[in-house]
């Protein structure tokens, strides 16, 4: 009896422990419902904006931009009520560490939600069996290494699924919901063990930058005082203003209002905006997306082969770049126009004459050299911090290092072992559906080492969107290395796989907002274990009400009637290339395999000079990034950013430069609220908007 009451004394010593740390993490019941509410919420604007006001009436993504529109706007509305609240009821004002629970709970949630993860996973799962024909012969070629519980097969809920005006037949979804938001879930558990074991090399040591958390712990401090500098409000007032004559100049009623789908109590405030929200056409339209392309300036060989060289001028990635470091804004924009030199070159020097076979790669390899430095900033990395890693794996094994792992969001043990588990999942996943063993390990290994590097990316530049290399996870290991080692079921399995961890959009990885997450904790000195219950709540909570808002939206709608075509279009795409495989099993890619080899030695040698010369100018990130989608909209941002703070530090000093910080958080959030706002107008009255990105 004694034993048993002093078990339970200290059971409930750590159980008032844990529940002082919860309190001052910000983890408290109404932060949590808080939380889960407004990531519902959050889910079901993600979904209507993109899903039905996609391709129709224009929206701002919610969810993919590295401060997602979607969760930053409901910050900002959390902060200005919570102002409100301290001025009439103090003591009902959220805390600063509950406003941080409650936005990184939508932001690790959330961004399963859109482009990259659920809208394109679900498409993929009903693609399969709705598009077979007699004259594709799908059904002969690959039906028969598909499981059942992982593509639709029943057309009771394919056709209400293509056609809409149906309820969602749960029942009949139930095999490939669970089995699909497992493996979303296993993936989000897996990411989250990485961020445990690498929270410390990344933000103690290294000391990353991670801009994306700069404007989010501004709108957090007590009192926001933000909120009073002048500066802000001017930096917010230009995007924003430009937000509304625009939507003012492309206004137009195309489509249902959600106001006449969730009730009549905005009904008279949508009639009102409408008769506000007319089109004037002698608005002027100040087009900040890529509204001139560079490469159409040239038309003369070999000039006319630069490529896309799009000019933009998006204000929140100004803003953004503007918070990291001279070299990296630099390497970022000099590498991507090396890229476009060295498409030059190859159609000046005929380097690609004489390539043959449309599934060949050809000079200059960009997405190869991607695929290579992607695969280095992981690889190489993790080799510099191998004498931390060893220590990691010390004491998850109870040996004695000079590291302390009792403030870390996962003990070094819970952290690998979950690692294990949750990737054993994945794997496990993938060989239940008929893949290889060994193929099933090289697929998950390849996709977390991709989320790694392009975390890493985020981390120090804060780009807008998270695209990996063209040669993406299924593209490296079907046509790069060949088919030869893939069996029909291998290539079947890794073809369902693509959408969710083997393609190169990956703007919505959870991997970068939980960074974010351990790193806004540093920042407001809150301890990180309750922070992760949280996260771990509301992914396994959101992620599923959102897989059935989807499914609502898209039986309601019909996906081949009133939704995005292109996120529908999205769900053939893997088995068009499936097919494409089968018929025409490719050998290696050896000049792709050499580019690969290129990009990872050249990212090699960057790391190392910027290890031993703390004044070599080039970044790797820089080198990686301009290898992707990303750099192609972005590089006049990212050179304008550069300019402004090489221009500041020169000519104003370190001081001119932190009094200008306001200026450049107000661009950020004066674009993303603008988006936002617009967004949730064009929601609610059915109007055309203009979007902030793309």
């Amino acid at each position: 009896m004694a034993t048993v009451a002093r078990t339970q004394g200290q059971d409930g010593v750590q159980a008032r422990r844990f529940g002082s740390r919860a309190r001052a993490a910000g983890v408290t019941p109404r932060s949590l419902l808080l939380g889960i509410a407004l990531t519902v919420l959050v889910d079901l604007w993600i979904h209507w904006a993109e899903l039905i006001m996609g391709g129709v009436q224009g929206h701002s993504a919610l969810a993919n931009t590295s401060i997602p529109v979607g969760a930053f706007s409901m910050l900002f509305v959390v902060t200005a009520v919570n102002l409100l609240c301290r001025a009439l009821l103090p003591e009902m004002a959220l805390r600063p560490a509950e406003m941080l629970v409650v936005y990184v709970m939508m932001t690790t949630s959330s961004v399963l939600s859109s482009s990259g993860q659920l809208h394109f996973v679900i498409p993929t799962v009903a693609a399969a069996w709705h598009y077979a024909t007699v004259e594709n012969g799908w059904a002969g070629i690959f039906h028969r290494f598909v499981p059942p519980w992982m593509a639709q097969t029943d057309p009771v809920a394919l056709e209400g699924f293509y056609k809409g005006k149906t309820e969602v037949p749960v029942l009949r979804w139930l095999p490939q919901m669970a089995a699909w938001i497992g493996f979303m879930l296993a993936l989000a558990g897996a990411s989250l063990c990485v961020v445990s074991i690498l929270r410390r090399q990344w933000v103690d040591r290294e000391r990353l930058a991670f801009p994306t958390v700069a404007l989010p712990l501004a709108m957090m401090e007590e009192k926001t005082p933000i909120f009073r500098r002048p500066l802000f409000w001017l930096g917010f007032v230009l995007p924003f203003g430009i937000s509304c004559m625009n939507t003012e100049h492309v206004v137009e009623f195309v489509f249902d209002p959600l106001s006449l789908r969730v009730g009549r109590m905005v009904t008279l405030a949508t009639l009102l905006f409408s008769v506000l929200a007319l089109n004037i056409p002698t608005v002027p339209l100040i087009n900040l997306r890529s509204n001139f392309d560079l490469g159409t300036a040239f038309t003369q060989p070999p000039w006319n082969a630069i490529g896309g060289t799009p000019l933009s001028f998006y204000p929140f990635v100004v803003g953004i770049a503007y918070l990291i470091p001279v070299d990296v804004t630099f390497s970022c924009w000099f590498f991507f126009l090396v890229t476009r030199a060295e498409r030059v070159f190859g159609a000046a020097t005929g380097i690609d004459a004489g390539t043959t076979g449309a599934q060949q790669a050809t000079f200059p390899y960009l997405g190869h050299q991607g695929a290579g430095a992607f695969l280095a900033l992981t690889l190489v990395s993790l080799w510099l911090a191998r004498g931390y890693l060893k220590q990691v794996v010390q004491k998850a094994f109870g040996e004695q290092t000079d590291i302390d792992d009792s403030d870390e969001p996962m003990s070094y043990r819970t952290a690998l072992i979950g690692l294990i588990v949750c990737a054993a999942a994945m794997i496990g996943f993938c060989v239940a559906a008929g893949m290889q063993v060994f193929i099933a390990v090289i697929l998950v290994t390849l996709a977390l080492i991709y989320m790694v590097a392009a975390t890493r990316i985020r981390a120090e530049t804060g780009n807008a969107w998270l695209y990996g290399p063209e040669v993406d996870v299924n593209a490296l290991m079907s046509r790069t290395f060949g088919t030869g080692f893939l069996s029909p079921a291998d290539l079947t399995v890794l073809a369902f796989m693509r959408p969710a961890v083997a393609n190169f959009d990956l703007r919505c990885m959870p991997m970068p907002h939980q960074f974010d997450a351990m790193k806004m904790g540093e920042e407001r000195d809150a301890p990180r274990r309750p922070l992760v219950w949280a996260i771990a709540f509301a992914t396994v909570v959101g992620l599923t009400i959102s897989f059935l808002i989807a499914l609502t939206l898209w039986h309601g709608y019909g996906a081949e009637a009133r939704t995005d075509a292109w996120r529908t279009s999205q769900g053939r795409v893997p088995f068009d290339n499936l097919v494409s495989l089968l018929r025409n099993p490719v050998p290696p890619d050896l000049p792709g395999i050499g580019a690969v080899g290129f990009g990872f030695v050249v990212t090699t040698a960057l790391i190392v000079l910027r290890s031993y010369f703390v004044w070599w100018p080039f970044h790797p990130v820089g080198y990686a990034i301009a290898n992707t989608n990303t750099m192609t909209s972005t590089w006049m941002p990212f050179f304008l950013a550069w300019l402004f703070k090489v221009l500041a530090l020169r000519y104003g000093g370190a001081r001119f430069y932190r009094a200008s910080l306001p200026f450049f958080l107000g661009l950020i959030a004066g674009d993303l609220i603008g988006g936002g706002v617009f967004t949730a107008i064009g929601a609610f009255t059915g109007i055309n908007v203009y979007p902030i990105n793309w």
